[in-house]
């Protein structure tokens, strides 16, 4: 079993050396999203929504007349847990097993390193790509709050609720400059 998890884990990180969503890639024209075939659900300035294939949400973001951040939420159909990123799962893939796929816990923006909705707590986890452009990958789980949930049992409970890949002067304009790291942080390999 272990051996499954840590082959599982080594494809999910080095399966994903194009760092796009549906062929789309963080500093492309605008003009690209001429070419998806997705359903478009909302609009608003350079921000755009669409429903992928599996149902869930792709939201795309320009500024500039460029791509500067991509988003895939999952919208909790056990039937549509693969993401447009990666090989981990919405809804299956845990923290845990995404520190030890990145080989650390990566870093948060001091002003959203976390946020509480109702009865769930969200938490970024954000990684940088050592890649000409930097992206950053940032991986979003979302823990239910229960009476059995203890800070040793947090890592294994909270699953990956979506992925974000985005550029990193464009994320520290909406969520600040300060960043917290992991001791252990490195940058990921495409």
């Amino acid at each position: 079993m272990k051996a499954a998890v840590i082959g599982f884990l080594l494809l999910a990180v080095a399966s994903v050396a194009d760092i796009s969503m549906y062929n789309l890639k963080i500093g492309d024209a605008q003009t690209a999203l001429k070419k998806i075939d997705l359903e478009k659900v909302a609009e608003d300035g350079d921000i755009i929504k669409y429903t992928t294939k599996n149902g869930n949400d792709f939201s795309v973001t320009s500024q500039n007349g460029k791509i500067v951040f991509m988003e895939n939420d999952w919208l909790q159909d056990l039937k549509a847990t693969k993401p447009l990123y990666s090989d981990f799962e919405f809804g299956k893939t845990t923290l845990a097993m995404i520190r030890k796929a990145m080989g650390n816990n990566g870093f948060a923006y001091k002003e959203i390193q976390s946020m509480r909705q109702e009865n769930d707590v969200i938490m970024f986890n954000c990684f940088e790509f050592d890649s000409p452009n930097h992206e950053v990958l940032v991986l979003i789980c979302k823990l239910a709050i229960t009476d059995d949930v203890k800070p040793e049992n947090i890592a294994d409970r909270a699953k990956l609720d979506a992925i974000i890949i985005a550029d990193p002067k464009y994320l520290e304009e909406i969520w600040g400059k300060e960043k917290i790291f992991d001791p252990a942080y490195k940058k990921i390999k495409p």
